[in-house]
């Protein structure tokens, strides 16, 4: 998808706007005080009073600061207390080289936040069925990943989040020892997937979204690793 077809849908769809602010207030509600870094800002929908939001992605759009590569962050040590990433990171040809730069650039205490897909039984199989990113769970990661500079920075791996901070946390607690899992949790059974995301169609009127979400908020203890569609991940510099 191109951006304007992202920006079209966020501006026609009441409901998918309804059901990324909740997203949203769940990344800002696990920030610290201090600048913060959006990576992956795509059409620049995140906001917070909470110090300064500084943009990066890898085209330029309205709602971007700057193009930049996530791999090779273009700033100083210790400049961010907070780095956001949203279907960001299983994006990234070398995750590992990202954490390390992440790591760098983050103060002491600061933390990284994201909300990335998350592979369920569920989940895998409408993924498979029904959205045009892999899913491959045979993936592992690298440390001395080294960038393909012919790749094409929209491929994907949408098992990469879920590996890292769910089947294998092991092999993220090795690679990048200065960074701490401080949080994994499942999100959206329901109202995501029922919104179409950002495609056309949306099964979810915009008054039910609220109650869809109570609802959620309900079950997932006892569904999430089972239906959910999303993982919320936060990790800490040590």
């Amino acid at each position: 998808m191109k951006l304007k077809d992202y920006l079209y849908s966020w501006e026609n769809k009441p409901a998918l706007r309804a059901i990324y602010n909740n997203l949203y207030q769940k990344i800002l509600s696990r920030t610290t005080d201090g600048n913060t870094l959006e990576i992956g800002a795509g059409i620049g929908n995140f906001h917070t009073s909470n110090g300064r939001v500084y943009k990066i992605d890898i085209q330029f759009s309205k709602g971007v600061d700057a193009v930049a590569d996530a791999h090779k962050l273009p700033f100083s040590d210790e400049s961010f207390s907070n780095i956001i990433l949203f279907d960001t990171l299983h994006h990234l040809q070398c995750p590992v080289l990202f954490f390390l730069e992440a790591e760098r650039v983050l103060t002491p205490g600061g933390r990284i936040i994201m909300i990335e897909p998350g592979i369920t039984p569920v989940s895998w199989l409408l993924y498979k069925l029904g959205h045009e990113e892999p899913v491959n769970m045979r993936w592992r990661p690298k440390k001395g990943c080294v960038l393909d500079p012919n790749k094409d920075p929209y491929d994907s791996n949408q098992a990469i989040p879920t590996i890292l901070f769910k089947v294998k946390p092991i092999f993220f607690e090795k690679l990048v020892p200065g960074l701490s899992i401080k949080e994994s949790k499942w999100l959206s059974i329901f109202a995501y997937p029922m919104s179409g995301g950002f495609k056309k169609w949306c099964l979810i009127p915009y008054k039910w979204v609220n109650k869809i979400l109570t609802v959620e908020e309900r079950v997932l203890p006892f569904l999430g690793s089972i239906m959910a569609f999303r993982l919320l991940t936060v990790l800490e510099k040590k």
